[in-house]
């Protein structure tokens, strides 16, 4: 059986409360806990300290906010599922969050979380026992990257299903700090080694608060697609979130694509102004897939083919502009 760690447990009532005791402690943020503590449990982190965050007010909610929304970083995945006014701003945020593992994980788990979520890879989701066997490696117990196969970096899975369709969305973190609130751009959020001291650019100790949605750009509609080996629980092998906005003749406006689970952070396909102004044909949406699949760097870090996810890319990039076609 897999027990937990011995720990000192704070229940802050402010995220400034909670900033603070992370700074005097060097405690771990805890809110769903879907993440961290399976983590706890396998030894894969050992704090002396967590920080309740769930319960603290200035992470529920969702209002208007310039022009967008600002959600909560404590809304559970469950609520952004479900609440019709997600879907009606990201139709892919709330169906990226449908498709976290499963019901009671989306009840418990937050938007912050997913936000926050640790990278995983195969070399290091294991018991104690079985990386012990092995070694240890660049994110836990070694310094070496057993699917780089070197000390250069690590390479573990940004595995977030709700993180490509933020990228995607152009979204914004708000997070609290000793020195008072910050943003960050999603987009530049993320690091390229996978390690847990360098997955993300906020300062040390921040505790995230709400993630802003940008207005919607005009004629606006997303779409997320989920490549996994079972129905429900899995993390992604691929993800796929794709935005795009038309004007009144049908032109293309914008246009994202965001890959997701192939590297330590979501890959935002590069180039697309060449698609702007033209239909959303089915030329055009095969040459977005090709042209997706050529810019796809998977690396051998969760289950499956590393070739095989690369050529998965087009056919879910294909997937998901196709449900963008029919009007609404």
């Amino acid at each position: 059986m897999l027990t937990l760690p011995a720990f000192a447990l704070h229940r802050p009532t402010t995220a400034a409360q909670a900033v603070q005791t992370q700074a005097e402690t060097g405690g771990r943020y805890v809110a769903g806990g879907t993440d961290l503590l399976p983590n706890l449990k396998h030894g894969l982190d050992a704090p002396e300290h967590l920080i309740a965050v769930d319960h603290l007010p200035e992470l529920h909610g969702a209002a208007p906010h310039r022009g967008g929304v600002l959600l909560g970083a404590g809304l559970s995945l469950h609520h952004l599922a479900t609440d019709p006014a997600v879907r009606a701003h990201a139709a892919a945020l709330a169906e990226a969050a449908s498709q976290v593992a499963g019901p009671q994980h989306r009840r418990m788990g937050t938007l912050g979380g997913n936000v926050m979520l640790d990278t995983r890879c195969l070399f290091l989701n294991q018991t104690q026992a079985w990386r012990d066997a092995l070694g240890g490696c660049l994110k836990a117990d070694g310094d070496w990257c057993h699917v780089l196969g070197s000390r250069k970096a690590c390479v573990a899975a940004q595995s977030s299903d709700t993180v490509p369709v933020l990228v995607a969305l152009d979204a914004v973190v708000v997070a609290e700090t000793t020195d008072g609130p910050v943003e960050r751009p999603i987009r530049t959020l993320y690091g390229t080694d996978g390690r847990l001291d360098q997955l993300h650019d906020l300062p040390d100790g921040a505790l995230v608060t709400g993630v802003w949605l940008p207005p919607r750009v005009p004629r606006q509609r997303t779409a997320y697609r989920k490549v996994r080996s079972r129905a429900a629980i899995d993390f992604p092998q691929v993800s796929v979130a794709v935005l795009i906005g038309q004007d009144a003749s049908d032109a293309i406006t914008h246009l994202e694509v965001v890959l997701g689970a192939l590297l330590p952070q979501p890959r935002r396909i590069r180039h697309l102004d060449a698609f702007l102004g033209a239909s959303l044909t089915a030329e055009a949406i095969d040459a977005v897939a090709e042209h997706a699949r050529r810019q796809a760097r998977p690396q051998p870090q969760v289950h499956s083919d590393v070739d095989w996810r690369r050529e998965i890319v087009p056919v879910e990039v294909r997937r998901a502009l196709q449900g963008l076609t029919a009007p609404g």
